[in-house]
């Protein structure tokens, strides 16, 4: 049986899904070289990790810092 909504209509996972992103998710971007990026990309896959954990670990490690401050 599929999901219902508190009124009783059918969930739309996509629409909830948009709507919860939009509220509650941000994005941080910068734009570098491509020689750069294709060798950060290579790197992270020679030690087998994905670029977004790395990402997300170097801001948590700002936070981490600043908050030592």
């Amino acid at each position: 049986m599929p999901r219902q909504t508190k009124d009783g209509q059918p969930l739309d996972s996509v629409k909830y899904r948009q709507e919860w992103n939009k509220k509650n998710m941000k994005s941080v971007a910068g734009s570098y070289r491509a020689d750069f990026v294709d060798e950060y990309k290579a790197a992270a896959k020679k030690l087998g990790l994905k670029t977004s954990d790395l990402i997300r670990q170097m801001v948590q490690d700002t936070i981490d810092k600043a908050n030592q401050q």
